[in-house]
């Protein structure tokens, strides 16, 4: 079962979960329970963000369990994407499996025993496509994955991202314009390639857009968040994620 579909049927979970911490520093471990009926570990995650929904929680458990269910077999120093994540197995002393994530905050990357960022990226990412009309599916590249940035990319304010079919398996298809720099925009000599991973860590505000698939462009102006196909702007649900994101940050501007 992929990703995308197991996703798409994220419901109301039948699964127990621990009640959300009252201080907002706390933890939870939650854990799967249907794996040893195929004679294999079960998995253990850290949840440390209060925003995460629990749905959420339930969905990544779920989405173990079925990996399990259909012959696979998962040991601790294996790798698994989630969305655009790379996450890393590790054996605990118990014999479940932790699922780490990187800390996104250095290179090379290091992990920690947490989800919190792995689970809050993907309902980002979905968010953002689904408040697109007509309704598309996620395109999740890996952070692995390379992208092309203008080198002021940083600390840019007015940014155009545009997604292309990538060229080889390396290559996320992501190119970031400063579109205050119009005459750089034409020059090579002002871009480089970086990791997505990198990308995310000097512009965490952008990792929401990495999911938008290809032919799509997205511009970040000030308040203004639009999303441009081959025929011009494309509609944003009311209520959506980005119509809801619009809202906010016009009002703050005005």
């Amino acid at each position: 079962m992929s990703l995308r579909s197991i996703f798409a049927s994220l419901g109301k979970s039948k699964l127990e979960l621990k009640p959300k911490p009252t201080d907002p520093h706390s933890e939870v471990v939650h854990a799967t329970a249907g794996c040893q009926r195929f004679g294999h570990p079960e998995f253990r995650v850290r949840v440390g963000n209060k925003a995460i929904p629990d749905e959420d929680v339930a969905w990544f458990l779920r989405f173990l369990e079925s990996r399990v269910a259909e012959g696979e077999k998962f040991s601790g120093g294996q790798s698994l994407q989630v969305g655009w994540m790379y996450t890393m197995l590790e054996k605990a002393d118990d014999g479940f499996l932790r699922v780490m994530e990187p800390d996104m905050k250095q290179i090379p990357v290091h992990f920690i025993d947490s989800v919190d960022s792995t689970l809050m990226h993907l309902r980002n990412q979905k968010d953002v496509v689904q408040s697109l009309v007509p309704e598309i599916a996620p395109d999740f590249p890996s952070l692995q994955e390379s992208a092309v940035v203008h080198l002021q990319y940083k600390s840019a304010a007015r940014v155009l991202l545009t997604r292309a079919a990538p060229h080889d398996a390396t290559d996320s298809g992501w190119w970031l314009t400063d579109l205050s720099d119009e005459h750089g925009a034409q020059d090579p000599s002002q871009f480089t390639k970086t990791s997505l991973y990198q990308l995310a860590i000097d512009r965490p505000d952008l990792v929401k857009f990495f999911a938008v698939p290809p032919g799509l462009q997205v511009v970040v102006d000030g308040p203004l968040i639009a999303v441009l196909g081959p025929e011009g702007e494309v509609e944003q649900q009311p209520g959506s994620c980005l119509s809801e994101l619009n809202r906010a940050r016009q009002a703050r501007a005005g």
